[in-house]
């Protein structure tokens, strides 16, 4: 952006007539995790994903919608980095280290629901997916 101001000014530009925006995500936090839990690449776990009957082992450090696409379910995802929010699924059993960018809200999160892109399970954890 300070590349294009500069251009702008440059050639003369009116720069009473420029208006810039800047959006940055809000800075990313765990929830629903004790803090001196993280996901371990060492560590195993096993989602359950409760509608397709299906349950999973994967390492601490793979995300749930990762498991769910290499089992060939479908989660429906967009961004798969905490955005936009369509990846979010209700978690009923376990815990998960969640860092998003804002794509849920604390409500959401305090009904159950995870965004699957973002969520490392931590040992057993059964999802509505």
């Amino acid at each position: 952006m300070r590349a294009v101001r500069e251009a702008l000014a440059s050639l003369g530009f009116d720069m009473d007539r420029y208006h810039q925006e800047s959006f940055t995500a809000e800075p990313a936090h765990a929830e629903d995790v004790p803090e001196d839990v993280v996901p371990d690449e060492q560590n195993q776990a096993e989602i359950a994903f409760a509608i397709s009957g299906i349950t999973a082992k994967c390492n601490e450090t793979d995300s749930i919608l990762a498991a769910a696409k290499a089992l060939g379910l479908v989660i429906p995802s967009g961004c798969t980095m905490g955005i936009c929010g369509t990846c979010k699924v209700r978690k009923t059993e376990g815990q998960v280290h969640m860092v998003h960018n804002g794509g849920i809200t604390d409500e959401d999160v305090e009904n159950g629901y995870i965004l699957a892109c973002c969520s490392k399970p931590l040992g057993r954890v059964s999802v509505e997916a």
